[in-house]
């Protein structure tokens, strides 16, 4: 893959990328820096990608990975405004109220990742069952189950 190759898939989903590593690590400055460091390592570790085509799941992948280790390291977390500040002015309501519901539900790690991969970034539950290596029925499982969890949280069922 070349550097301008590389520039327009970070180009493409960087906003994508610190909205995925904020709702890890619920903090402006932690997200930041879990980007910085995926874009980093991706960088040097270019040649592991085997299909260019799969950059922007690769580089999902590295952002969640770096976020999960900085809450570790930091265990601290922001409440919900603090959220929504970071959001304001790039992002509409639904947005904000979708991050609201999703932190509210205190879904498992795994189900979180799923609906951050599928509302976020749009992938298929395919697609998502591929890049986490679980079968399809078991993603299909755990995303209707947190949806009809969010749904009843916020009054839709």
């Amino acid at each position: 893959m070349t550097k301008e190759a590389f520039s327009d898939a970070v180009r493409r989903s960087e906003k994508k990328l610190y909205m995925s590593a904020l709702s890890v690590v619920a903090n402006t400055e932690d997200a930041a820096d879990a980007v910085a460091n995926a874009l980093a390592y991706a960088w040097e570790h270019l040649d592991q990608l085997r299909d260019d085509e799969k950059i922007d799941a690769w580089l999902v992948q590295i952002t969640y990975s770096e976020a999960k280790m900085i809450r570790r390291k930091t265990r601290h977390y922001a409440d919900i405004d603090e959220l929504a500040d970071a959001f304001y002015y790039e992002t509409d309501h639904s947005d904000i109220e979708f991050f609201d519901i999703l932190t509210r539900a205190r879904l498992d790690e795994k189900t979180h990742r799923i609906f951050i991969l599928y509302f976020l970034y749009g992938y298929t539950l395919s697609e998502i069952a591929e890049m986490t290596g679980e079968k399809l029925n078991t993603v299909k499982a755990r995303y209707y189950r947190a949806l009809r969890k969010m749904a009843d949280m916020d009054g839709l069922l």
